[in-house]
């Protein structure tokens, strides 16, 4: 795992100022390459082949082709037993020089034939053409910013990029509004106007100031297969199998991060499945404690690591987790309000004083369908059965008195949201489940500035499939996997120069399972599928275990560590340097403070975007 940059119109101050700002990411070696306009930057994070070999930039033999990465291709050795049959030498047994192998033998085709997590910028000297690729689900980041004349700077960061003169740096209105409706900003934006991020499964190509960019890969929810379960089981086993058994190769230690729920539960037991199958010592397993008991999984955690008999350690979080504002924020180079963030920015410093890189859960609900939301989206379809006059006259004015809770009980606010979202067309209907300010609290915090249309809803709009369960998962995959959970994954984990493997998104998986038709997925209760296969490894009062989410207690921090901050920083000055109306923001702090309702993500959002201001 590594940071990479480049320039079209390199200087080598430049490249330098740029890799120093991505140290964090790969803190065990670094490089510059330089031809003439063209330049790349890399700091590198050595997981496979940690001698000189793996050295980047990596510059073929015939000096032709450049290549700087970032990430993993878990299908290296057999890419690269492919390669040698053709005549191709290997001068290290990193899966860096597989990669500029195949590149150099098929160009981006080659991209077809990766399984992995990846972010890399690739240089053909000979048609002097530079190619800019995300791997399928967006694991990996990769920013760019089209400069004066044609040319273009890219990075793994937002940060780094901004190391490189000639950017537009002020801010994007259209960007602040989606971060309003989101918590994050979704790709292809960022907050800044001369910034973009590439969208996952994107290649961007660039050649003598003209710039292309075209989609390789894109998640499919649009299912037709209809199997036994069994039969799904069997289908799907063996390739979640193989995704873990991939993402344990390294040759520095690998853990798992477990929190007790199913995702993490059936990936530490095929884990530990491995090891003895291999010979090899016990796993390691990695649980963040709370004081909060609503918050701590540590008991399902402790049962899982008793079956499946990995060394298993609790990290306690840190108290005020809240005081990392400023860090958080900075680790993003833009404001991101999920602070779940914060967790993983503590869980990883911890965790990598023990390992390089662990596997984690994140990706399971979008795949196998595991959030509450996909239930009420299919139960929508049998409300709207009852006539309009009792739904909209009666049930939704008395919903409307359903209390709050800021103590990690969700049941209240959900129950009301479904109750008035079910009246509305499946598309707006979601896109109010999941965004947190509603395009009319936008349109009053922002004013003519705020557009008029919602990123879930026109996502939602363009799946294929018109199967609720299809275009819900659909429009999470392309939305909320990439701009926010993978996203916080990244920037958090890499700040302690932690590799996390997603397994639960190997993208063969996430094709298999899209195949197969919607009840395959949903029957008695949300993971239907994965709960089946979570039967064939582990006891069933782990499987049957609630959910929880892995969530920090906001409600209960604003009420104490973070009181304050929000007293001093959310103010009518400090909002209006954002371009925010101070009416809106006046209402909803005096409906949080008075208990009406719980607003505690929408304060924390305001809070980030005055750290961000700041900053």
């Amino acid at each position: 795992m590594c940071g990479i940059a480049g320039s079209t119109r390199a200087e080598d101050k430049i490249l330098e100022a740029m890799k120093e700002r991505l140290v964090h990411r790969g803190p065990d070696s670094n490089g510059v390459w330089r031809e003439g306009n063209m330049g790349f930057a890399h700091t590198r994070l050595a997981v496979i082949d940690l001698g000189p070999g793996g050295a980047q930039p990596m510059t073929s033999d015939c000096g032709r082709y450049v290549l700087a990465y970032n990430g993993e291709i878990y299908n290296y050795s057999q890419l690269r037993a492919e390669l040698e049959a053709k005549g191709d030498r290997f001068r290290s047994s990193s899966d860096t020089e597989v990669l500029l192998n195949l590149l150099r033998r098929y160009g981006m085709k080659g991209v077809q034939r990766l399984v992995g997590m990846f972010a890399f910028a690739f240089w053909d000297g000979g048609t002097g053409e530079l190619s800019l690729c995300r791997d399928r689900l967006g694991v990996k980041p990769l920013v760019y910013a089209p400069l004066d004349n044609g040319q273009l700077a890219f990075a793994s960061e937002i940060n780094a990029l901004k190391a490189h003169p000639g950017i537009d740096l002020s801010m994007d209105n259209a960007a602040l509004s989606e971060f309003l409706a989101c918590l994050y900003v979704p790709a292809p934006r960022t907050i800044y106007r001369g910034i973009k991020k590439l969208p996952p499964g994107h290649i961007l190509q660039w050649r003598k100031g003209k710039t292309h960019l075209k989609k390789y890969w894109s998640p499919s929810f649009n299912g037709e297969r209809s199997l036994s379960l069994d039969d799904a089981v069997d289908e799907v086993l063996p390739i979640l199998r193989d995704a873990v058994t991939a993402r344990m190769v390294a040759d520095v230690p690998v853990g798992c991060f477990l929190s007790g729920g199913i995702d993490s539960s059936v990936i530490a037991a095929l884990m530990a499945e491995e090891a003895r199958a291999r010979g090899a010592p016990p796993i390691h397993t990695f649980t963040m404690t709370f004081d909060e008991a609503a918050y701590d999984e540590r008991a399902q955690a402790r049962s899982v690591a008793g079956h499946i008999g990995s060394v298993h350690t609790e990290l306690p979080a840190s108290p005020r987790l809240a005081d990392l504002l400023e860090d958080y924020v900075s680790g993003f180079g833009e404001p991101f309000g999920n602070p779940t963030a914060l967790l993983i920015h503590d869980l990883s410093r911890k965790a990598r004083e023990h390992v390089t890189v662990a596997l984690v859960g994140d990706g399971g609900d979008e795949t196998f369908a595991g959030y509450p939301r996909y239930k009420g989206g299919l139960l929508a379809q049998s409300y709207r059965r009852l006539p309009g006059w009792l739904r909209r006259g009666v049930i939704e004015p008395v919903s409307r008195l359903i209390p709050e809770s800021a103590h990690g009980r969700h049941a209240g606010r959900r129950a009301r949201e479904f109750l008035k979202g079910a009246n509305y067309i499946d598309s707006d209907m979601y896109a109010f489940w999941v965004e947190y300010f509603t395009p009319e609290e936008r349109r009053q915090l922002l004013g003519a500035d705020a557009p008029p249309s919602s990123p879930i809803a026109d996502l939602y709009q363009s799946a294929p499939s018109s199967h609720p369960l299809d275009a819900m998962q659909q429009t999470d995959m392309l939305s909320f996997l990439p701009g926010n959970l993978l996203a916080y994954g990244d920037a958090m984990s890499m700040r302690h120069a932690l590799e996390l493997r997603l397994p639960l998104i190997d993208h063969r998986l996430v094709e298999s399972v899209g195949a197969l038709s919607p009840d395959l997925r949903v029957q008695w209760g949300m993971k239907t599928l994965l709960k089946c296969v979570a039967r064939r490894l582990l006891p069933k009062n782990i499987v049957n275990a609630p959910k929880r989410g892995f969530n920090p207690p906001m409600g209960v921090w604003l009420k104490t560590d973070l009181a304050a901050m929000v007293e001093d920083r959310i103010n009518p000055a400090n909002m209006a340097a954002l371009g925010l109306e101070w009416a809106p923001i006046d209402r909803l702090l005096r409906q949080h403070r008075g208990g009406n309702r719980d607003h505690s993500l929408k304060v924390w959002a305001l809070l980030v975007l005055d750290a961000w201001r700041r900053l």
